[in-house]
């Protein structure tokens, strides 16, 4: 094993399988499904910050891309004045394409972990990943709220992981349609709202449906956390545009 993979281990997986085990064993009855939801929505929670601060630059790229569409046309034969054009209006606006990325980079060996966790962790067959600290533990009992065996398939689960994936990409920041055919970005939102929740359902019925589980609790999530972060800029704007006076510190980070 590498030092990155060990690195990983210690400080990704190993503290959520632990953290998964712990609030498995402090939940009533020790429900998997129950630990699932808690587990997911505390990982949420702490990536809050982060998760953000990805939606306010994707809704200001959003904002933006029919004023760039103009320039690219206007400018189409000249890709210098493009370039130079496009950063003014980024400079003016006071955003930059790259700015959701570091928060979701940030966010995306979490995510991992968890995808792993789910995947293989509910048939835990390792006690030594396990802290001293916990009190002994011989592995989950799969059956979720005396429903879903989560360590097999199942349809209802499969299908649920499909639907929130649709569902979220609904509610994602898009840009307004454009009006040249073929336009890759609209070809891009067609795949996310359409193939990608099919692609993520074929993948969960092959799966355990604890992760099929997971991928639902986390889509609902990001939904809540999405309109709740939504309301939460357009209440900054509202307060914006009732102090004229209040210049660039006014403008949320």
């Amino acid at each position: 094993m590498n030092v990155f993979s060990i690195l990983y281990r210690e400080t990704i997986t190993r503290p959520l399988l632990n953290g998964f085990v712990a609030i498995y064993l402090i939940l009533p009855y020790h429900d998997l499904g129950l630990a699932i939801v808690v587990l997911t929505v505390a990982v949420r929670l702490l990536l809050h910050p982060f998760i953000s601060q990805t939606i306010r630059s994707q809704q200001a790229m959003a904002a933006i891309q029919p004023e760039l569409r103009r320039i690219q046309a206007r400018l189409k034969d000249d890709r210098e004045a493009t370039a130079r054009e496009t950063m003014a209006l980024y400079r003016r606006e006071g955003v930059h394409p790259l700015s959701g990325c570091v928060p979701l980079l940030v966010q995306l060996p979490v995510l991992i972990g968890l995808y792993q966790l789910f995947w293989k962790g509910i048939r835990f067959t390792d006690p030594s990943l396990l802290y001293s600290f916990l009190p002994p533990f011989g592995g989950f009992d799969p059956v979720a709220f005396g429903l879903f065996d989560l360590s097999q398939p199942a349809i209802a689960l499969t299908l649920a992981a499909g639907a929130s994936q649709f569902l979220q990409a609904r509610f994602m920041p898009q840009p307004p349609p454009a009006k040249e055919a073929g336009d890759f970005s609209a070809i891009m939102q067609w795949q996310a709202r359409y193939f990608f929740p099919v692609m993520i359902a074929a993948i969960a019925w092959s799966l355990p449906s604890a992760l099929a589980f997971y991928w639902t609790v986390f889509n609902l999530l990001a939904i809540l956390q999405q309109l709740f972060i939504e309301r939460r800029i357009a209440y900054e704007r509202g307060q914006r545009t009732h102090q004229p006076n209040a210049g660039e510190d006014g403008r949320p980070g």
